[in-house]
């Protein structure tokens, strides 16, 4: 009798451990449904952040190329940084939004995909790019400061732009080649030979894009400020001291800019460089990264906004223009 009692006490724990049909069911159901409000709310921010990038790069273009006053050699190297950071944000919608919604295909067609569209591959060509110029737009303004004569001419830098997206081609070009379509995970996935030539990769291109422009536009940042504050107290005549103060005027806003770029892409660099102690290792780091780009991008138009007191009156201009037209 206690035996059957035992028995059947034990069948009813079993039941109550295991999980009906209906059960497993619905805990599939709430997890989907969490995935989905977390993909949901993060492609809704990025979406944001990638609205407010093209909508403030598209209006820096526009300015420049519509006002013959901003046509000068330094804003013509602004306007190639402007359409720099708005392919950024075009580049990263595929990745970051749509591939939350749309199920690609396999074999040839989906890696060719991964390759050029949901590998986000030409988005990192575009921030190195957009690195790339502000290290020259760096080297323009130390040459405008401490060697007047030797500024960068609007016909150099039509030739220096081309040469420097083949450049950031190039760079990329690895991660393009890797790139695949995982039918296993559903997903793009990178196959690098091994993890030392994955590792490799990542950090020569943290270098690339990161830390040489960081160093190169701290130093010559530094230079600049030094020689602006030992000229600030040297008396000069009206008509220089005009041209000085818009000069430094136009420092101070490349140098913000800089500041920006350094805040946006140090997480990066040192997150890369610790791939093996970060949680989630490479998938964080390039979370982090691609953030950092999207960011870096799209507060620049803001500080034109802040600081260029020509930009924010043009802008002015142009929207009274749409106005009455």
């Amino acid at each position: 009798m206690l035996h059957g009692v035992n028995s059947f006490f034990f069948s009813i724990f079993l039941i109550y451990r295991t999980k009906s049909p209906l059960q497993e069911t619905n805990l599939t159901f709430y997890s989907m449904m969490a995935i989905s409000t977390f993909s949901l709310i993060f492609s809704l921010s990025i979406a944001a952040v990638i609205i407010f990038n093209i909508a403030g790069n598209f209006l820096v273009c526009v300015v420049i190329m519509k006002k013959k006053a901003m046509k000068t050699s330094i804003n013509w190297l602004l306007f190639h940084l402007a359409i720099a950071d708005l392919l950024v944000a075009v580049f990263f919608i595929p990745p970051t939004i749509l591939s939350h919604f749309v199920e690609q295909p396999s074999g040839v067609t989906g890696d060719l995909l991964c390759k050029f569209v949901f590998s986000g591959s030409l988005g990192w060509v575009a921030a190195l790019m957009s690195s790339f110029l502000l290290v020259v737009i760096a080297f323009e303004r130390y040459n405008a400061t401490l060697h007047p004569l030797e500024q960068l001419s609007r016909s150099r830098s039509r030739w220096l732009v081309p040469i420097m997206w083949i450049l950031a081609l190039l760079l990329v070009s690895p991660l393009i080649l890797v790139s695949n379509y995982d039918v296993e995970n559903e997903m793009c996935l990178n196959n690098f030979p091994n993890q030392v030539t994955s590792r490799a990769f990542f950090l020569f291109w943290s270098f690339c894009n990161e830390l040489m422009p960081i160093t190169i536009m701290g130093y010559l940042y530094t230079r600049i400020i030094l020689r602006l504050r030992a000229v600030a107290n040297v008396p000069v005549s009206y008509p220089n001291r005009s041209v000085s103060q818009s000069r430094h005027k136009v420092t101070k806003m490349l140098i913000s800019i800089s500041a920006i770029f350094i805040v946006c892409w140090t997480p990066a660099a040192v997150l890369c460089i610790l791939t093996p102690l970060i949680p989630g290792g490479r998938g964080t780091v390039y979370s982090v990264a691609k953030a950092s780009a999207l960011l870096n991008s799209s507060l620049n138009p803001v500080v034109y906004s802040f600081h260029s007191q020509q930009f924010r009156k043009n802008l002015v201009s142009m929207d009274a223009c749409c106005k009455s037209n």
